[in-house]
């Protein structure tokens, strides 16, 4: 979303996209209502952005590094008002499976205050986003780093963000029970949760936003074989131990 819809020059035209994308993109019923020239300029925060220079810590980066995701300069831009521009880096300490972590995300500050030209794709794209955040937020989401604290995850999973990740990197996608709202991530959460809580699969629906118990049973059990057939069998009995 923060890519090449926005300028900081005196030209607003420079950062102009054309706005048939808009209407790919939104509800609109009068196109002629909009034009090409629509843009506003308001006040933000700028990040530091350097080849060199993390824009976390800013400390002198060391190899390797980590360019911030658009989706974790989307999230800061709308929650914090900080601008991070495209391409950013930051140490990779400051991440967790390519994006910030959370203490991490709320330590990064503006470098900055300056004014920014949005155009009008720009504004429609972050109203979308901001309305896809508040309708999400009735359930737990595990795909949004910021939705849960360390200590809330592992109340919930009974592991921390690593552990999950580590599971998670043996198992091929295509052996998990996905869809395009529910990621390999929330799958492997919604096996873990029933393990820690131990609660209904109706309840589970309700917690994590899945249409019916049917849904949630058959994710239980995909997942389950999933983890006995490509995990399990790296930590169980002597195929594990090496010879060293």
């Amino acid at each position: 979303m923060i890519d090449d819809e926005e300028s900081n020059g005196s030209n607003p035209s420079d950062s102009e996209m054309d706005c048939n994308d808009v209407y790919d993109n939104a509800s609109v019923t009068d196109k002629s209502s909009f034009s090409s020239k629509a843009s506003l300029k308001l006040p933000t925060g700028i990040s530091i952005s350097s080849k060199s220079q993390c824009c976390v810590c800013r400390i002198q980066m060391v190899p390797p590094t980590i360019t911030i995701k658009k989706e974790d300069r989307s999230n800061i831009f709308i929650r914090r008002n900080i601008f991070i521009p495209k391409g950013s880096r930051c140490c990779k300490i400051h991440t967790s499976n390519g994006y910030l972590l959370r203490e991490d995300f709320f330590k990064l500050t503006a470098y900055k205050d300056d004014y920014r030209i949005f155009n009008l794709n720009y504004i429609v794209n972050t109203m979308q986003k901001l309305r896809k955040m508040v309708n999400s937020n009735k359930n737990v989401d595990f795909d949004d780093p910021l939705s849960l604290s360390d200590i809330e995850y592992k109340n919930l999973t009974g592991f921390t963000r690593t552990q999950h990740d580590h599971v998670l990197s043996y198992i091929p996608a295509g052996a998990l029970k996905t869809s395009i709202n529910r990621s390999p991530h929330c799958v492997i959460t919604c096996l873990l949760m029933k393990l820690r809580l131990g609660v209904s699969n109706s309840v589970l629906a309700s917690m994590l936003g899945i249409d019916n118990k049917r849904k949630v049973t058959d994710i239980i059990h995909s997942t389950s074989a999933a983890l006995v057939k490509y995990f399990v069998p790296h930590y169980l009995g002597l195929a594990h131990i090496n010879r060293e």
